[in-house]
């Protein structure tokens, strides 16, 4: 698809360009930068700096030193590999997990978010790609790359440990957890190489106390939604507990269809779109990952009117609203799902991998 690589790239290169030489008051991408220049200079990740601008840094100290690739490019060009980093993993992501006319429906229908997320310089792009990779890993029984890819997203973001979920139907989920643990532990000590074990402990205690602020928060979330029915001050537990039953009710309760790979892909496209609408912190650019969830879907769905509208919707500046919508109709795909039926345009073996 060499010309949705062009398109891919030419989206992060706007963005950049959008944020490099017009005025506008950008920080995330400083945040991100400053953060491995404070873990070097052995000073507190998640305080206030007036270099990062009015944000706070609120992801590992991992995140931090795997961010030095960028970091010690100058400014503007580190950017640039960035967006551009995040834009192609993406694509790369759904071009492994979907036949290839498929793959490219959802990558058209995912790239004016992959805009949206480059324009922020956000990293929820390289998320979604790290998730969809530990699917795909998964299927072809590469248990280090799933256990990697996982690991790497949840130092980057906590959420993405949800895709452990990908390992349930699969006989090799013990030795999967073991990698994923293993791994999780030496990326979670690996800035051990520039800080000593007491700073690095205090920094994952900094980091637990700045998120420990926001746990009220709703965000651009179902809390969010529900928030505008049920006012007042509530936990957002019990909503996010709701949900997640709801995620892996399909998945723990239809054993019969684990040897589908469509089954899994339409749990994947759930576990997507979930780990948005049911995140306190979610917020615009977050929604590159959820409406990657809802692309694959409507690619691997029969082409309806009211589907096209529902994945138009999730597109045009609506964002909670449709994508409850959607999660709520996957949920019924997979209650309703049976091997037997035939896969969209590419066949039943394309779709299966």
């Amino acid at each position: 698809m060499p010309w949705l690589i062009a398109a891919y790239i030419f989206a992060a290169t706007f963005a950049w360009f959008t944020r490099t030489f017009t005025p506008h008051h950008h920080w995330t991408y400083p945040v991100f930068r400053q953060s491995f220049y404070h873990l070097m200079a052995h000073r507190n990740l998640y305080a206030s700096d007036p270099a990062q601008g009015y944000d706070f840094f609120k992801y590992s100290p991992t995140f931090a030193l795997l961010f030095a690739p960028f970091a010690l490019l100058p400014s503007s060009v580190g950017l640039l590999v960035w967006d551009i980093t995040n834009a192609v993993a993406l694509l790369a992501a759904v071009a492994m997990v979907l036949p290839r006319r498929q793959a490219a429906i959802a990558a058209i229908v995912v790239l004016p978010e992959v805009f949206v997320s480059a324009q922020a310089s956000q990293s929820n792009a390289l998320v979604a790609a790290l998730i969809v990779c530990a699917f795909v890993a998964l299927e072809r029984s590469r248990l280090t790359a799933a256990a990697i890819a996982v690991a790497v997203g949840t130092a980057i973001k906590i959420f993405p440990l949800a895709a452990v979920t990908f390992a349930l139907p699969r006989s090799t989920r013990w030795k999967f957890g073991w990698r994923t643990v293993a791994v999780g532990a030496v990326l979670a000590a690996i800035p051990l190489g520039v800080i000593s074990w007491p700073l690095l402990r205090q920094q994952y205690q900094w980091w637990a106390n700045i998120e420990a602020v926001d746990a009220l928060a709703r965000g651009a979330s179902a809390m969010g939604l529900l928030a505008g029915v049920v006012p007042g001050s509530w936990p957002n537990w019990p909503v996010q507990l709701a949900g997640t039953l709801v995620l892996l009710a399909p998945l723990v309760l239809r054993p019969s269809e684990w040897n589908d790979g469509r089954f899994l892909r339409f749990y994947l496209c759930s576990l997507l779109v979930y780990v948005v609408l049911f995140n306190h912190q979610a917020e615009r650019p977050s929604y590159v990952i959820a409406v990657t969830g809802v692309a694959l879907w409507y690619a691997m769905s029969r082409r309806t009117l009211w589907r096209t509208v529902l994945m138009l919707l999730t597109i045009v500046g609506l964002r909670e609203a449709p994508c409850l919508l959607v999660w709520i109709v996957i949920q019924h795909d997979l209650w309703t799902f049976r091997t037997a039926e035939p896969a969209v345009s590419d066949g039943v073996a394309a779709a299966s991998g």
